[in-house]
Formats: structure tokens, C-alpha cells, sequence
């Protein structure tokens, strides 16, 4: 009880003396000087008035400083235009799991004989920005802006027989709404006794909600498509 009332009297004296007060410091240099540790059990709110509470922001913001003489004000990531990964996956396996797809008889048919790429494995996935379809390969879109997508990516030809591995590779993350206008795409030639084709994209495009892309592959002689990975950014427009 005695410490407390000491405690209360220091208090007052020191408001009285300077309009500050100093927790174990006798020399306070703001309206509240703790020279010590802050334990807060429940929330922080900053901003607001003398009449009006501030706020405690949401979950996941930060504190961001506005200079001196000014409230700190809650932020997200996203609003700083940082990246934010919102999916990683990878492929472990070679599909299809028996046999070959069939490939393309020319570079230029394209689309009739391409497979979409398949993720077996998800390593992280924020459903508030994208979706993914394990079983298809296609990503849907839930929030528009820009996305940063970047892929490694295999091709398997240890299958096809004496001259029939030479070739063309096709690679390509195309959007369903428009397969001409590709977030991005590779083509590369290949000689005789090719087994194995190694292809690696990166492309930055502004999708729109509800959107779906998927990254599309081929080959100009049967293939498999072998391991990879990706990972998927999203940034604020």
C-alpha cells in the first residue's frame, strides 16, 4: 500500500511539475516516459481524439509511422506494394502415369494437343486472392490486380523410341479469356536422343476477378510432363 501511494504522489508531482510523467525515470521526455517494458494483453489503438476512440486496425496490419507529431496508422502489406505470395506448388510426379500424351505433328498446332501442367503437391495457397483445381491444373482468380508468376518446369521423352524425340517444345501461361495474349510462353528446339526438356517462365499480368489460367504445354513428338514448381505473387495495383 505504501509503495502505491508513493507511486500515485510521484505521479502527480511529476504531471504537476512538467505535464509529463516518467515511469523510472525522473526526466521524462514525452507526455508518458517508460523506461522499462510494456506488456499489452489485449489490443493498441492509435489515432482517434481527445473525445474519439482510435482504432486497433485488423487482423494482420501493421504499424507504419507518419512522421513526428502525427498518430501511427495501421497498414496491410498489399498497400506498401510489396509482393505477397499467395501460392507455391510443385510437381513430384510424371504424368500421365502410364504412356505418353500425344503430341503435336507441328509447332504450330498448339492447342488440341497441349495438357495443362498439374501441381500435385500445394505448398501454400490464400484462397482470398487465388484458387487452385488440383485435378484440372487451372488457377481461378478471386481478387483482381497484378500477379507475379513464376515456373520451373520438366519434359519427359525417355519413352518415345529410336527417332521419334526430335522436336519442338511449347510452353505457356495462357489466360482462358484470351490463349493469344500469354502472361508468358517459351519455344525451344530439340534434337535426336532429347530425353529431357527443361523450360522456365516469368510473367507479371493484371487479372480480373474470376479469371482462370493455367500454364499449357506441348510437344511436336509424344511426351510426359515431368517435375517443376511455382510460385504465385500478388501486388496491389
Amino acid at each position: 500500500m505504501i509503495k502505491r501511494l508513493f507511486l500515485t504522489l510521484f505521479l502527480i508531482t511529476a504531471f504537476s511539475a512538467n505535464a509529463q510523467i516518467g515511469i523510472l525515470t525522473s526526466t521524462p521526455q514525452r507526455t508518458l516516459h517508460v523506461n522499462g517494458s510494456l506488456q499489452l494483453v489485449k489490443e493498441l489503438n492509435v489515432g482517434g481524439s481527445e473525445n474519439v476512440q482510435g482504432t486497433a486496425g485488423k487482423e494482420g496490419e501493421f504499424l507504419s509511422s507518419n512522421g513526428a507529431g502525427t498518430s501511427p496508422t495501421w497498414r496491410t502489406i498489399e498497400s506498401q506494394s510489396f509482393l505477397k505470395i499467395v501460392f507455391t506448388g510443385q510437381k513430384t510426379n510424371i504424368s500421365p502415369g502410364t504412356g505418353s500424351y500425344t503430341g503435336s505433328s507441328s509447332a504450330t498446332n498448339y492447342e488440341a494437343p497441349s495438357r495443362n501442367y498439374i501441381y500435385n503437391i500445394v505448398n501454400k495457397i490464400d484462397n482470398n486472392y487465388i484458387s487452385y483445381d488440383a485435378n484440372t491444373g487451372i488457377f481461378t482468380v478471386s481478387r483482381a490486380g497484378y500477379y507475379n508468376i513464376s515456373t520451373y518446369l520438366s519434359y519427359n521423352l525417355s519413352l518415345n523410341g529410336t527417332n521419334q524425340t526430335a522436336g519442338t517444345a511449347i510452353s505457356r501461361l495462357e489466360r482462358s479469356s484470351d490463349t493469344s495474349d500469354y502472361i508468358s510462353a517459351m519455344s525451344t528446339g530439340h534434337g535426336e536422343r532429347t530425353e529431357s526438356i527443361y523450360h522456365q517462365l516469368t510473367g507479371i499480368k493484371f487479372l480480373n476477378s474470376g479469371e482462370t489460367f493455367s500454364l499449357r504445354c506441348v510437344y511436336t513428338q509424344n511426351f510426359r510432363l515431368a517435375s517443376g514448381n511455382i510460385s504465385i505473387s500478388y501486388l496491389l495495383p
